[in-house]
C-alpha cells in the first residue's frame, strides 16, 4: 500500500524526494565564535519564475535560547543572518506551510494526505557538541553522534522521532555543495545513501566531504482535519478550506557539513 500511495505522490510530483526537491539551508562550512553567518534556505527550486519557500515556522535555537530568523526573499530562496556568540550547537529550525493530497485527484485510490514539511541546519561552534537536541515537536532528525568535525568515513547516526517518539519510514541523502563549488547543486537527483529503518534508526558512512541534505518520509496512521493556511496553486483548494485526510504524511530535512 506505501508503494503505491507514493507513486501516486511522485506522479503527483509531491514527494521531496521522487522530484528532487529538498528543503535545505545553505551556510558556509566553518562557523566561528563572536560572529554574524549568512544563510540561504531553499527548497531546491531552480526554474525561473519559482518563488521562496513559504515558511510557517524559521527560528534559531542556540545556547543561549531560541529566537526568530529574520528571512527576506533572495534569489528564489530565503536569505538571513545568524548571529553566533558563544560555543555551543547552533541550530536553524524551520517549517514549511504545510499541504494536502487526495489521490483521487490524478484517479488514483487510497487515502488523502496532510503534508507538513520540517527542515534543520546543525552549525556547530567551537568546542560545541550536544546537537541531540529535540523539540518534541513534528517529525524531526536528531544527530546521535558529536557533530564536531565530523568528516569524511565517519560514521552519521540520528534518530527519526514523530512528535519526540521514535517512528519508522524511509529516508535518503545527498550532497548538494562539495568544499570547492562556488554554487549548490538544487537539483541532486542522485542520492548518496537509501535506505528503511523499522525503529527510527538512521546510519550511514559519510563517503565525501560537502553539504549533506538528509531526508526522511514517515506515514502516520492518524486521520484528522486541516484547515488550509493557502491556496492550492493547482486550485483544488483555498485558503480557509477545511480538508479532511486520512494520514500524515510528514517529511523532514537535516542539513550538515561533512569536512575532509
Amino acid at each position: 500500500m506505501r508503494r503505491l500511495y507514493l507513486s501516486a505522490l511522485a506522479v503527483a510530483g509531491l514527494v521531496a524526494l521522487a522530484s528532487g526537491h529538498m528543503l535545505f539551508a545553505v551556510f558556509p562550512e566553518d562557523v566561528s565564535e563572536d560572529s554574524d553567518v549568512n544563510i540561504w534556505i531553499t527548497y531546491s527550486h531552480d526554474v525561473e519564475g519559482e518563488t521562496a519557500p513559504q515558511l510557517a515556522k524559521a527560528v534559531v535555537i542556540s545556547p543561549d535560547g531560541t529566537e526568530g530568523l529574520s528571512l527576506a526573499e533572495r534569489d528564489g530562496g530565503l536569505a538571513g543572518k545568524v548571529m553566533v556568540g558563544d560555543p555551543g550547537c547552533y541550530l536553524l529550525d524551520y517549517e514549511m506551510e504545510p499541504t494536502y493530497f487526495d489521490p483521487g485527484w490524478i484517479g488514483f485510490s487510497g487515502e488523502s494526505s496532510f503534508l507538513p514539511k520540517y527542515g534543520r541546519a546543525v552549525m556547530p561552534v567551537g568546542a560545541g557538541r550536544d546537537c541531540e537536541i529535540s523539540t518534541g515537536e513534528g517529525l524531526e532528525i536528531v544527530p546521535q553522534v558529536d557533530m564536531t568535525g565530523i568528516g569524511r568515513g565517519d560514521q552519521f547516526r540520528a534518530a527519526a522521532l514523530w512528535n519526540g517518539e521514535m517512528v519508522e519510514g524511509d529516508f535518503t541523502a545527498m550532497v548538494v555543495k562539495t568544499p570547492e563549488d562556488l554554487l549548490t547543486v538544487l537539483h541532486a537527483y542522485e542520492s548518496e545513501v537509501e535506505g528503511t529503518t523499522g525503529d527510527g534508526t538512521i546510519e550511514f558512512a559519510l563517503s565525501k566531504p560537502g553539504l549533506w541534505v538528509v531526508s526522511f518520509e514517515a506515514t502516520i496512521d492518524e486521520s484528522g482535519t486541516w484547515t488550509a493556511t493557502s491556496d492550492d496553486p493547482s486550485g483544488r483548494y483555498r485558503n480557509g478550506d477545511s480538508l479532511d485526510y486520512d494520514q500524515i504524511a510528514p517529511t523532514a530535512y537535516l542539513t550538515f557539513w561533512c569536512g575532509r
